[in-house]
């Protein structure tokens, strides 16, 4: 009897701390949401009527990635997580999370008729936090909201488009794109997060799970 009371407390045990790691990665897969940041950065390349590549950079924008965009304008769409008071107390902060990137068509009977192409930027992640808080209801005792933010504006390849967040929300600001430097000009160069910086062990750690969970299912 002792036995069976003494595996029965390890499984439950294991599965309390492999549900919390999973938390954990999930939880990692957002950011930290605090003040007014700049979170992305977009340009874009025309390379038909109403065609474009677009070139997005987020993260440390050290990395560029190239989507194909459809229609006269841009939007991204964000998925904030807000945590209840006494979690605050706790130092767990509201977070982020980049979750689409989309081209849309000004007008609406376009954007009925025409097509049209979308793209995940959300990272794998072993847990749906904000489903799982509408799904525990009353029970739950972490999460304050769950809910959407988008901003979108119209395409001109002339313009380079910066993605802020704010402690509610995202929009977008306009800076004239940078045309390639002309021989003895002075170089312009905005200073950022080293891009050869190894990520920590929480990222490394919360990654893998994400990973390996994703590919399970």
């Amino acid at each position: 009897m002792r036995r069976f009371i003494r595996i029965s407390l390890t499984l439950c045990i294991a599965a309390v701390v492999g549900f919390i790691l999973l938390l954990i990665a999930a939880i990692h897969a957002y950011h930290s949401l605090t003040d007014e940041t700049l979170i992305a950065e977009l340009e874009f390349d025309r390379v038909g009527g109403q065609q474009y590549i677009a070139r997005l950079r987020t993260g440390d924008f050290c990395n560029e990635e190239s989507f194909s965009v459809l229609g006269d304008q841009w939007r991204i769409d964000a998925q904030f997580l807000k945590w209840r008071y006494w979690a605050t107390l706790f130092g767990l902060e509201s977070h982020y999370r980049l979750e689409r990137f989309e081209g849309r068509y000004r007008d609406v009977g376009e954007q009925n008729v025409k097509p049209t192409l979308a793209h995940g930027l959300a990272p794998p992640s072993a847990i749906n936090i904000g489903g799982l808080a509408d799904r525990l209801g009353r029970v739950n005792f972490l999460a304050d909201a769950s809910y959407g933010s988008s901003t979108y504006h119209d395409i001109e390849t002339t313009q380079t488009y910066l993605v802020y967040k704010s402690p509610t929300g995202i929009f977008t600001r306009l800076r004239l794109r940078s045309s390639r430097q002309v021989a003895g000009e002075a170089l312009s160069v905005e200073v950022r997060r080293g891009c050869a910086e190894e990520p920590g062990v929480v990222t490394r750690a919360a990654g893998w799970v994400n990973r390996t969970v994703d590919r399970v299912d």
